[in-house]
């Protein structure tokens, strides 16, 4: 004789489905022209020049996309005061990124916005951010910055490690409801 499937594991896939996925947002940029250094400045929380001594992917289960870019803070004009500063970007050129690259120094400005996950420091196409070597002109009009005073070395606070081990421990859980379910309706 054959069981019918049932409405309780139907309802836990539902739940499952509803809980854990969610649209992902997309995000299309287009500048028409990069902001004068004065613009960019006044817009701007923190402009900095420093060397990129990190890049993290932030796409992931989590909902987050872009990535997290590690500064070593050479010189700051606003803003930083930390020989260290993260910022978020996006991951392409198609969602504002930019293409920052390990080892190379750029002079960065940062906004902050949630754009790619919580709100933060953030840098896009559409801002002045440049490499350090083509920036003499932004410089000048800058004048003189100054040497980051607060020694900082930057932590991963693990909050992701601990969302996705709950998320684990969730999934397993609707597993073992299933299996009692199955086990107590077959007798």
């Amino acid at each position: 004789m054959k069981k019918k499937f049932g409405l309780f594991p139907l309802l836990c896939l539902v739940l499952l489905l509803t809980l854990f996925l969610k649209p992902v947002p997309v995000a299309a940029c287009s500048c028409v022209m990069k902001p004068s250094v004065d613009k960019g400045y006044s817009r701007s929380q923190a402009v900095f020049s420093g060397e990129v001594i990190g890049i993290k992917d932030n796409n992931g289960l989590l909902g987050r996309r872009g990535k997290t870019v590690l500064f070593n803070v050479k010189e700051t004009w606003k803003g930083i005061n930390e020989t260290e500063v993260a910022i978020a970007t996006g991951s392409s050129d198609g969602d504002c990124g930019i293409a920052f690259v390990v080892g190379e120094e750029y002079l960065v400005y940062a906004r902050l916005s949630d754009m790619y996950g919580d709100e933060s420091l953030t840098s896009i196409i559409c801002d002045p951010t440049t490499e350090l070597g083509n920036a003499a002109e932004d410089i000048a009009i800058l004048g003189q910055g100054q040497v980051p005073t607060q020694d900082v070395k930057s932590v991963d606070n693990g909050k992701s490690t601990v969302l996705i081990g709950g998320g684990v421990v969730f999934i397993a859980g609707l597993i073992a409801i299933f299996g009692w379910y199955r086990v107590k309706r077959n007798k």
